[in-house]
């Protein structure tokens, strides 16, 4: 296994928010950013808001069973972790802070949050939508649907895949939102994504059916505009379409990414896309490429040499007949890999414990070995790894002292669990989302007791019920 790094210094840290600034780390497209645009979300976008959520607090957590996900740092039988600020200050044992509300740890699991790196929120109106006939699967229902949506119906979508999302335990995703038909589209989403508190990426794609182009203008607009209107949380990206029977298209989109200085994310679902990339020049350190079903050995050893990284979704790879990515492979490769919940119009919810069950019996079933993958490396593709494949490590996916406080305590009181006996086998193996008793994002209290603290879960669903009847109703499905 690799080495975590090291701790960052704090003119590390103030170098890496900058160039973060720079290439749009911070995420919110403001309407004056959008020349002539006055849609209906126009409105809503003012700058920086976060009065709605929840303060960051001082805490401290007492006694709990501690998995760092820090190499350095290993783990704690009887542990705490002090907060602060956003900040995770301290994490040891025997602890105190004066003035720091007290978290109870007895019978809990502490460990960073789950990260997602690559799901479309927006399908989220759909689920379990992927039929069972032709005619009726994943690409039918959300390319016919998906032209129906409106900016309302992309806010109502994303919301509710985010409060899904924090009730999980996830605390870090990548919206790869390839249905923003329009300026109003994607404030929709970003406005769902800064008002949940969720880190991560927003990446523009091609709106979904019309077999379009980036709309190169919006992106570059949206870059522009981030800072002002941002979430610290938050970063741009592009969900690039790739080259496949577009190259000259496909590379003056790259291009634009590259000169504003923003993560590209491709989809690798079927063979040759990989090999099209390095014959192009453009496979490079950082590129996500997603699902990598159908990659070679020197496929594989390209994206490891380019430092390009992975991501998979082994639950929908599975439902959707994709087949089995070449997880074993990837890993003898050195390639950094996160895992991610794809669609719930698939997987019909954003388990990520599930997914990563999946990734550990898959790749063990297929090298015909209990120990071709462990359950601590499985959790790692769900934390820390996760978080390095989206250039988010320095914030995220370990409990180091110096990053961002997201983390989760799941309860063993439950008849899944009980009490810890194997702590990552417990995670991976047995832990489910209602396990997840509280989950903190920046250093906010985002979900307490097994409840959402500041996202209206009835409000959240009725708002979907009645977009997903709207698009229903618009789309004849």
């Amino acid at each position: 296994m690799k080495k975590l790094p090291n701790k960052p210094t704090k003119q590390q840290k103030q170098n890496s928010i900058s160039r973060r600034s720079f290439i749009g780390s911070s995420l919110v497209l403001g309407a004056a950013g959008i020349a002539g645009y006055s849609g209906a979300f126009a409105h809503t976008l003012q700058p920086s808001q976060s009065q709605n959520l929840p303060p960051r607090g001082y805490y401290l957590i007492k006694n709990a069973y501690v998995l760092t996900m820090d190499a350095t740092l290993g783990d704690f039988k009887q542990g705490d972790v002090l907060v602060r600020d956003g900040e995770i200050k301290q994490v040891g044992q025997n602890l105190s802070a004066a003035g720091a509300e007290v978290l109870a740890g007895e019978g809990m699991v502490v460990m960073p949050g789950l990260v997602d790196t690559h799901w479309h929120l927006w399908t989220s109106l759909l689920r379990s939508m992927a039929g069972n006939t032709e005619g009726r699967g994943y690409f039918s229902v959300t390319r016919k649907v998906g032209q129906h949506y409106t900016p309302e119906s992309m806010y109502a979508a994303t919301r509710l895949a985010l409060a899904e999302a924090i009730h999980s335990g996830i605390t870090t995703l990548h919206d790869w939102s390839h249905n923003a038909r329009g300026p109003a589209f994607a404030e929709a989403s970003i406005k769902a994504l800064r008002e949940a508190g969720i880190r991560g990426r927003y990446s523009l794609g091609v709106p979904t059916g019309e077999g379009g182009v980036i709309d190169l203008q919006l992106l570059e607009k949206l870059h522009d505009n981030w800072n002002k209107y941002a979430s610290n949380n938050l970063h741009l990206g592009l969900a690039w379409p790739g080259i496949n029977n577009r190259k000259e298209t496909g590379l003056k989109e790259l291009d634009k990414a590259r000169q504003i200085g923003i993560p590209v994310s491709v989809h690798a679902s079927s063979a040759g896309v990989i090999s099209g990339l390095v014959q192009a020049g453009v496979l490079a350190k950082g590129m996500q490429i997603i699902h990598c079903k159908d990659a070679t050995e020197d496929e594989i050893q390209s994206i490891a040499r380019a430092g390009a990284v992975v991501s998979l979704s082994p639950f929908s790879e599975l439902r959707i007949g994709y087949g089995i990515p070449p997880v074993k492979e990837l890993l003898d490769a050195g390639v950094t890999l996160g895992i991610s919940a794809d669609t719930t119009t698939l997987t019909g919810n954003a388990d990520l414990f599930s997914v990563m069950k999946i990734l550990l019996n898959l790749t063990n079933a297929l090298n015909k070995s209990e120990f071709a993958l462990t359950a601590k490396q499985a959790l790692e593709k769900g934390t820390i790894e996760g978080a390095r494949s989206l250039g988010l490590a320095d914030q995220t996916g370990s409990l180091t002292p110096g990053k961002r406080a997201d983390l989760i305590m799941l309860s063993a009181n439950a008849l899944n669990l009980g009490y810890v006996t194997d702590p990552y086998g417990l995670v991976v193996e047995a832990a489910q989302p209602a396990n997840v008793h509280t989950v903190m994002i920046d250093g906010r209290i985002l979900k307490r007791n097994h409840t959402l603290t500041h996202l209206n879960k009835d409000q959240i669903i009725a708002d979907a019920k009645t977009a997903f009847k709207k698009v229903m109703e618009k789309s004849g499905w």
